[in-house]
């Protein structure tokens, strides 16, 4: 057993590093591939370092991200509806405490709390076990009010 140890110890620091060429090149549409093979005749050998732990992966990089709009430009809007966009982590909490609010669009209604058992002209009529639980009126694609 103490051979086998022993060779076991000796063998995790003889580990060679592993490394690879990764190329960087610009297809027809102009977007930026990155392959480990050589992509184009205009393809540009990088030189990657490993992340340490603690370190960042986007160091050197300018990247934009896309944000929503704020509320406030958000309201005056006429092509949709007043909530807007909203970020699905905050659609999958809503969705599991089954909270709906005005403005919010039939796809977002429908994504938290389902197909509408019966509708009623622009009303959306949940139900369970025979009883109604929840009235809410569509208007224009957007969530008007409920009761």
């Amino acid at each position: 057993m103490r051979r086998t140890l022993i060779a076991l110890v000796l063998g995790t620091g003889v580990c060679s590093p592993v490394a690879a060429e990764i190329y960087r090149c610009q297809n027809d549409a102009g977007q930026v591939v990155f392959s480990d093979a050589a992509c184009a005749d205009n393809a540009q050998t990088i030189e990657v370092h490993p992340v340490t732990t603690g370190g960042r992966l986007d160091t050197g990089t300018d990247v934009e991200t896309w944000q929503p709009e704020p509320a406030s430009q958000r309201s005056g809007r006429d092509d949709g509806c007043d909530q807007g966009y909203i970020q699905s982590t905050r659609l999958r909490t809503l969705r599991a405490r089954r909270q709906v609010s005005t403005g919010m669009s039939t796809e977002q209604v429908r994504y938290i709390l389902g197909d509408p058992d019966r509708r009623d002209g622009h009303w959306w009529i949940y139900t369970h076990r025979g009883e109604e639980t929840g009235r809410y009126r569509m208007k224009d694609g957007c969530l008007a009010s409920w009761r």
